[in-house]
């Protein structure tokens, strides 16, 4: 009597991986454009989820496109749609066409990697052999990002050597040119009646008193600055003066018939407007306006404002350093300083406060670095060799030893962790630096 055949039961299909798609491009084709980059890189991507069937990739029904968008910032609706669907959980895969698509700027893509790991999103890629569900794929992906960015600087270096030989040979590059002077053959040439405005503001500057009044004089008759057209056809400049336009103007020594490349100002082939005693004369007086306010002609010391650069307003605007005549240094914001006292509605913060309480910030998350280390990629915080336990006792230790640095490196550890202080009207936020607090957690070991 012959067995019957057994049957191994059937193998339980895969789980499902609800699959995001996401195109791009740099600009938006006409209606009359039936199949354009993003229908290609639509049916693309879709081919490759019917291909990949057997592992469970199932297409999701919301569309995440963006047209005429450019890849280097990541304030694309479509984008900011896919981020806040991965916020809720809604999918598992995210699939583009190239990478490209999804960032063309590295520091963006990190962070949205980290978004991804954070909800155990993968990211694929029709054209390359990227799938950070898998070990190769991660290892693909930090390859092809490091290139790129190698050949993004490689290109930017090559731009600087390009510039400074074109203006090494007198040829103007840009849009605009300064107040005083057209472009012709893409050199400078002396504009007559913008010349004699720019030559009667150097010498008003001598003759009036005070600069508020000379802004307000230049107000009243409607002098404005530079105007001029983009190849797009905007309008550009033709702002009326303020006090930080009038001091980049009465700076500039183009108008000595001098071109600044490779880091430096040289001779150029261009006429001047201005002579030097009138030069002189004018920074002279620069200079004394700035002793009698007690202000110093050296750039301003770190050690007073280690946070120069990272101070803004909530309206983003950047508070600049500032020091009074009784040696107290406050962070003022820009309106404050070109239009007059109250125009930002912000207060003017002491420096040195304010330095005490980003200080004691950072100290309460040395004592607890939670925060920190929650916010790292989820890759770092699954590597063995990432002891969180001996990371949050090397933080305790260096909090103990706060109290002994000196001020200078208390501001090089300030600038070390801090992205950002964004001022408003009553209370402030401190943003912090990922890539800085990974930083230190290397040099604490």
């Amino acid at each position: 009597m012959s067995e019957r055949p057994t049957h191994s039961p059937d193998p339980t299909p895969p789980p499902i991986q609800r699959c995001a798609v996401y195109t791009r491009m740099s600009f938006d084709g006409s209606e009359e454009d039936k199949f354009d980059s993003i229908n290609a890189q639509f049916i693309a991507c879709h081919d490759f989820i019917a291909s990949q069937i057997s592992r469970g990739w199932a297409p999701v029904d919301r569309i995440y496109e963006d047209r005429g968008y450019s890849g280097g910032n990541t304030r694309r609706p479509g984008l900011q749609q896919l981020l806040s669907d991965i916020e809720s959980n809604l999918i598992d895969v995210v699939l583009v066409y190239r990478l490209d698509r999804l960032s063309r700027h590295t520091p963006d893509l990190s962070r949205l990697m980290v978004t991804f790991e954070r909800h155990g999103v993968a990211l694929g890629s029709v054209t390359q052999p990227i799938n950070t569900a898998e070990p190769q794929g991660r290892l693909a992906l930090h390859l092809l990002t490091s290139f790129a960015q190698f050949e993004r600087e490689l290109a930017a270096e090559r731009n600087k050597y390009k510039y400074s030989d074109a203006r090494a040979q007198g040829l103007w590059q840009g849009s605009a040119s300064p107040l005083g002077y057209s472009l012709e053959l893409q050199r400078l040439v002396v504009h007559a009646s913008e010349a004699q405005t720019v030559r009667s503001i150097f010498e008003r500057f001598v003759a009036q008193p005070s600069v508020t009044d000379l802004v307000k004089d230049l107000h009243d008759q409607a002098v404005k600055t530079k105007a001029w057209k983009t190849k797009t056809g905007q309008i550009k400049g033709g702002r009326e003066f303020d006090k930080n336009t009038l001091y980049k103007l009465l700076n500039n020594r183009m108008y000595l018939g001098e071109i600044f490349y490779d880091g430096q100002w040289h001779p150029g082939i261009h006429v001047a407007i201005i002579d030097q005693p009138l030069w002189d004369s004018v920074h002279d007086l620069m200079q004394s306006r700035a002793r009698r306010a007690g202000i110093a002609n050296k750039s301003w010391q770190e050690d007073m404002f280690p946070l120069r650069g990272l101070i803004f307003g909530e309206d983003g605007r950047s508070m600049s350093p500032w020091l009074s005549s009784k040696q107290r240094g406050r962070y003022v914001h820009q309106a404050e300083i070109t239009v007059g006292a109250g125009a930002s509605g912000l207060p003017r913060i002491s420096a040195p406060r304010l330095h005490d309480q980003v200080i004691e910030y950072l100290r309460e998350h040395f004592r607890d670095p939670t925060p920190w280390l929650s916010a790292m990629p989820q890759a770092l915080l699954d590597e063995p060799t990432f002891d969180q336990a001996r990371i949050r006792a090397r933080f305790a230790g260096a909090d103990q030893t706060f109290d002994y640095l000196t001020l200078r490196n208390q501001g090089l550890l300030m600038r070390m962790l801090v992205e950002r202080v964004v001022i408003g009207p009553n209370d402030f936020l401190i943003q912090i630096r990922l890539s800085g607090v990974f930083d230190l957690i290397t040099e604490l070991f």
